[in-house]
């Protein structure tokens, strides 16, 4: 009797996982059609309403060019990347992953996975939907507050590789921070692909509650045109029964003069009168500028330090201006002529806040550190030191 009763109880169990649905999903395709589609970089403005465990928000979804790979490589597949924010059993966290690159050697198969920079750590990889290297960590970012949230590419100026980063900035307190970046192994690669946005409850033991959002001041810096495009028009829409996803529930979507918005999740009766009744999609255009609003980068604290073998330069960025990704160096002596430059050197390294440069110093030198934003401004700090 007693293993009649556990058969029935697993049975019960298996029953009930496959049945139970989860939340419709909602999706946001932004119009790209005014843009190259090569991008530097990517800029959202997100707001959690309703944040219930077991959700995601995929706030950008791209793919790396690999126009340059495929000079070198056959049948290259893959290639995608995306990063977002999550609601979990125990708090909240952000996600970078990359989906790695496959391709035919030899006519052996073969795969390349890009690899993390910062922060330091062991490597971490997934399956499922296809393999690769992500990072997941939690991420205390509070619901109902605007966020934003920057993919950015650059080219590595000691490696020549592609890295791609993820920041995100409380737009309550102003506070930016560098989650992660990534080296692709990628040469001369660049964001394209569609930019766009998902919402998913991803645990049918959560459905039920509704969970919703806000998205808006979407924009693009293309890399063709050289400047911020703006991508206020995006269709927004839900996954119909027709896709076969084991999903179910309300679903709104739409827009004000300000903001894309959805929400999804509590249980409706007739679901195929409901689906009938709402629509399977929406396209709208809200009202943004035509530039992204970052503020400058500002160095919050410069110092230089000389002896007679070694200029160190240390500093840092405000963490309320917007962020760098690269820094230049410029070392100069006071000549009977004026200043001469006797050293350059650039860090495409975001996290570098100090520099050291060894020679034999004597007499009066300049220390500038150049610092380039990902809002491609930039800001330039000089301290003179005298050794005799």
């Amino acid at each position: 009797m007693m293993n009649k009763r556990f058969y029935v109880l697993i049975s019960l169990l298996i029953i009930t996982f496959v049945t139970c649905p989860m939340a419709k999903n909602i999706y946001s395709n932004p119009d790209l059609s005014n843009t190259s589609r090569k991008f530097d970089a990517f800029t959202i403005d997100f707001r959690g309403i309703d944040t219930p465990n077991s959700t995601y928000w995929s706030l950008c979804n791209w793919q790396m060019d690999l126009t340059e790979f495929k000079k070198t490589h056959t049948d290259v597949t893959g290639g995608g990347a995306y990063g977002g924010l999550q609601t979990i059993i125990n708090g909240k966290t952000a996600i970078i992953s990359f989906w790695e690159v496959g391709y035919k050697e030899n006519g052996v198969a073969k795969t390349q996975r890009a690899s993390r920079i910062y922060p330091k750590g062991d490597e971490s990889t997934f399956g499922g939907e296809g393999e690769g290297t992500n990072y997941i960590h939690e991420f205390n970012w509070p619901t109902n507050v605007w966020h934003r949230f920057v993919i950015f590419s650059w080219t590595d100026y000691s490696t020549k590789k592609t890295f791609v980063g993820e920041w995100i900035q409380n737009l309550s307190t102003q506070e930016w921070t560098l989650f992660a970046y990534f080296n692709t192994k990628l040469d001369n690669s660049y964001i394209t692909g569609g930019l766009s946005q998902f919402q998913e409850n991803y645990n049918a033991n959560y459905f039920g509650t509704e969970r919703s959002f806000q998205i808006k001041n979407m924009y693009a810096y293309d890399r063709v045109n050289r400047k911020w495009i703006s991508l206020n028009t995006t269709r927004l829409s839900y996954d119909p029964a027709s896709w076969g996803y084991n999903t179910a529930g309300t679903h709104d979507i739409g827009y004000t003069t300000n903001y894309f918005y959805g929400s999804t999740g509590l249980p409706v009766e007739d679901q195929k009168a409901y689906d009938e009744s709402n629509p399977s999609y929406v396209i709208g255009t809200i009202k943004q500028p035509d530039t992204p609003s970052f503020t400058k980068p500002r160095f919050k604290s410069y110092s230089v330090t000389l002896t007679s073998t070694k200029l160190t330069i240390n500093w840092s960025i405000d963490p309320k201006s917007c962020p760098c990704y690269e820094y230049e160096i410029k070392v100069q002596v006071g000549t009977q002529t004026g200043l001469k430059t006797i050293h350059t050197n650039t860090i495409s390294r975001p996290e570098q806040t100090s520099y050291t440069y060894s020679s034999t110093f004597s007499g009066v030198y300049v220390a500038f550190v150049t610092a380039k934003s990902i809002s491609m401004e930039q800001a330039t700090y000089g301290e003179s030191k005298t050794i005799s």
